[in-house]
């Protein structure tokens, strides 16, 4: 069940290496490539900050040193009512192992987590009314836009919860954003080691009765991938841009 503390800590998913986004990420890690003047972690940052976020870590894996001056050296002079903590991996642990390793570091609280890559103009605190009225362990970002039709695999009821995932797409369902507001007890169910927090935290639990909400934007959002998708995004990015770029 929700809390009702509103959401004061975040994660920002930063360790990628970003092999499709080469020659671009060949020396710098992805979620420090350029997106209209800054690097798609600061974004990512500026969103939560927005929505009220004092506390961020911020994994690093792939050229860690990079994404871990910039934390420090950048971004904490940007935000200087916001402490900063950087999470190294000394191999990727996907979503779940990100979460898992940061466990002695999250309180009690719900917190988000967002992926450095993709970028969007939906208000945060939309999505967190929404998971306290539905009384979710996890509330999920989506979209339906069809731009995005191929990436379409989150299955839902009526009523917008989560019922599976269809592979490689299915064209009635709707696309993961990469941000998702998650409550603590998410950490205790995910396996030690490398793993998806979706997959082996929240699918498993669905049959026992684990509400996962969706909130659907209809603003703008884009994955930044590839090349052709990163060039795309800051080309339709372009029209709403005082949105997407979180101050």
């Amino acid at each position: 069940m929700a809390s009702s503390r509103p959401p004061h800590q975040g994660v920002v998913l930063a360790a990628g290496e970003g092999r499709r986004l080469r020659p671009l990420t060949a020396t710098l890690p992805k979620a420090l490539v350029p997106f209209h003047g800054r690097p798609l972690l600061d974004h990512a940052v500026a969103h939560l900050v927005r929505a009220g976020v004092t506390r961020i870590a911020v994994n690093a894996c792939y050229l860690a040193d990079q994404v871990e001056g910039h934390v420090r050296e950048v971004l904490a002079a940007a935000h200087p009512d916001v402490a900063f903590h950087v999470s190294r991996e000394a191999a990727l642990l996907g979503t779940g192992g990100a979460l898992k390793q940061l466990a002695p570091w999250f309180d009690d609280a719900p917190f988000w987590i967002a992926n450095a890559d993709n970028v969007y103009a939906e208000p945060l605190r939309e999505l967190w009314a929404h998971h306290v009225a539905c009384a979710a362990a996890g509330t999920l970002l989506v979209t339906r836009d069809p731009a995005f039709a191929t990436m379409r695999r989150l299955m839902r009821d009526p009523r917008g919860f989560l019922t599976g995932l269809r592979e490689p797409y299915d064209p009635a369902g709707a696309v993961f954003c990469g941000v998702q507001l998650a409550e603590p007890s998410l950490v205790a169910r995910l396996p030690d080691g490398p793993s998806c927090n979706l997959r082996q935290g929240y699918l498993p639990f669905l049959s026992s009765g684990l509400r996962i909400a969706t909130w659907e934007t209809r603003r703008f959002w884009a994955d930044t991938g590839t090349p052709e998708r990163l060039t795309d995004a800051v080309e339709r990015a372009r029209a709403v841009l005082a949105e997407v770029l979180a101050r």
